[in-house]
């Protein structure tokens, strides 16, 4: 054996060794550590420390030696784990902490951000500075553990097939020694230290250039997409756009993806980066619509917390909004600034990335609590009669935000007086059991009477003979009753309007069309029939020529409303309006 070979095999197999002891640490952490440290803060601090220093280590070490690796994982993990415990003080037990994914994912964040400062630091002090460095050393390490995990699984498939292969003979040694609970762990972290290490030793070949280059590719591509979207945003109706569920989440996800690619295709320095017209007109492109996507998560956010109140996921939007603004602003002006643009880009996304993890720490600490925000925000907008008693999100507060949500509730709870009894039941009963889908059904047949109710007072019916009542309103679906109530509370004049008669002598009760108002100008017309007693939708009502849904003004609503119609036969009984003619459709 030569000397290289000699250093490639205790190389390999000191990496087997780390991997293996940090699977058994891990498992250690797991099944043996909740039973010494039963204080839950102290055991979340140890847990994230231990977790986050294997992960640290083994991302770096390679292109770093082992001993500099740990001290390199142990200053980026140890204060991270102290924020999260800290941060768990909000919590009773250690159970709702982990179930608030978003301090856990403020850690795991600062960890992912802090790896590539970490490993240039402890290669070379100066190293942290230089964004060549970071870039090299934050995608050889995508790659490296990217390829190291597929690998694991790989040996685990194989494990799987040899052990069915082995039983078919009567053989049971593999199952019986993976019985043993550390054992998966061990040969876990040990083929994965292995990986890491051959992927540090093919860096040649296993770099990331390619998935560089490839993904450059989708700069263009991604440019033409918001490109489409900016450019339809002036025709959409601000209501339809964010009425619904908000949109913040998606605009963050694109943001992202955005900077990435741009990120990729100015690549590490100048001579790296992108010099084909078309690519480099494409990242320009990308970087000045930034503004545009940030600006609408922050009015999309902002549009969200007015109309409900805060929750710490509608915070975490905001923080993540604000970067997005960071980052919109950064490139909007380097790229206007036309000389050198790319170096400014490279130098913000350093600037932003170290700012990012100090938002994770401040996420983490007393200064951004974000159970108790949310909490003081949602009591607040009940007593000042903002919202009624089921927009209140009881169960995160009881179950979810932690001690401030609690204290909350209890505040909620304690309210006297008759109006504050459905919240005082609701509360009551949400603390009464922990099973979310119980409570949630409870409350959505609280929320179906009132969707009822608030239905009854904002639709006016023509009919003769027929009372509007919640009893006429009982059988409609949930959605229906939901996009109902949207199209009627909007501020037309008139609102919803429904037209009973007798459209069909051969049918048992009666039929009709409800018209709604629409999220732009006209009514849409929905038709409908009584049976048993109760309402039943059959869908829009179409065009007898061209098949589109049938459209009114509101001028043709009033007239409706004021009673200038009537009611004669076609093939049957139809609703004319002058000369529009209007037939139920089952």
């Amino acid at each position: 054996m030569t000397t290289q070979d000699a250093q490639v095999t205790s190389g390999r197999a000191t990496m087997a060794v780390v991997g293996g002891m940090t699977g058994l640490a891990i498992w250690a952490m797991f099944d043996i550590l909740p039973d010494i440290l039963t204080n839950p803060h102290l055991f979340a601090t140890v847990l994230a420390m231990g977790c986050g220093f294997v992960a640290v280590m083994l991302a770096i070490v390679g292109p770093v030696q082992i001993p500099r690796a740990a001290m390199g994982a142990a200053a980026l993990s140890i204060p991270a784990a102290m924020m999260l415990g800290w941060g768990s003080l909000r919590f009773e037990t250690a159970e709702t902490l982990w179930e608030d994914s978003l301090l856990i994912q403020a850690w795991g964040l600062f960890l992912f951000i802090g790896t590539p400062f970490a490993a240039a630091y402890v290669s070379d002090k100066t190293y942290w500075r230089k964004y060549e460095k970071l870039f090299d050393y934050s995608w050889a390490i995508v790659v490296r553990y990217t390829a190291a995990w597929m690998f694991v699984g790989a040996f685990w498939l194989l494990v799987f097939l040899s052990n069915a292969l082995l039983n078919i003979v009567g053989i049971s040694a593999i199952e019986t020694i993976l019985d043993y609970d550390p054992v998966p762990y061990v040969l876990t972290g040990a083929v994965l230290g292995v990986a890491l290490m051959v992927g540090y030793e093919m860096r040649d070949y296993l770099s990331a250039y390619l998935v560089l280059h490839l993904l450059r590719l989708l700069t263009p591509a991604m440019l033409a997409v918001v490109v489409i979207f900016v450019g339809a945003l002036p025709f959409q109706d601000p209501n339809a756009l964010f009425g619904g569920l908000s949109p913040a989440g998606t605009l963050l996800a694109v943001v992202a993806g955005a900077v990435s690619l741009i990120s990729v295709s100015i690549d590490k320095n100048e001579s790296e980066a992108v010099s084909n017209r078309l690519m480099r007109l494409s990242t320009e492109g990308l970087a000045l619509l930034l503004p545009v996507l940030a600006g609408l998560i922050v009015y999309s956010v902002w549009l969200r917390v007015a109309q409900h109140g805060w929750t710490p996921a509608r915070l975490a939007s905001a923080v993540l909004g604000l970067f997005a603004v960071a980052y919109g602003v950064f490139y909007v002006l380097a790229v206007l600034r036309r000389k050198q643009w790319m170096a400014r880009i490279r130098k913000a996304n350093m600037v932003i990335a170290l700012a990012m993890m100090v938002a994770c720490l401040i996420w983490m600490s007393p200064v951004l609590d974000a159970q108790r925000i949310a909490t003081n925000s949602q009591v607040s907008r009940y007593l000042d009669g903002k919202s009624r008693p089921q927009d209140v999100p009881i169960w995160e507060m009881v179950h979810e935000w932690g001690l401030a949500g609690a204290a909350g509730a209890a505040q909620l709870r304690a309210l006297e007086g008759e109006e504050h009894a459905e919240l005082r039941e609701a509360v009551g009963f949400a603390s009464s059991t922990g099973k979310r889908y119980i409570f949630e059904r409870k409350s959505e047949d609280v929320l179906r009477e009132d969707r009822v109710g608030r239905l009854v007072e904002v639709i006016t019916l023509v009919a003769e003979g027929v009372e509007l009542d919640r009893e006429l309103l009982t059988n409609l679906p949930d959605f229906r009753l939901q996009d109902w109530l949207v199209s009627c509370e909007r501020e037309h004049d008139p609102g919803c309007v429904l037209v009973l008669g007798e459209f069909d002598p051969a049918s048992d009760g009666q039929e009709g069309m409800i018209f709604l108002p629409g999220s732009g100008e006209g009514y849409e017309a929905v038709s409908v029939a009584v049976r048993f007693g109760a309402l039943e939708a059959a869908g829009p009502i179409r065009d007898g020529t061209t098949g589109a849904p049938v459209r009114l003004s509101q001028d043709q609503v009033n007239q409706v409303l004021a009673g200038d119609f009537r009611l004669a036969p076609s093939r049957r009984k139809a609703l004319w309006l002058g000369d529009i003619e209007l037939l139920p459709q089952n």
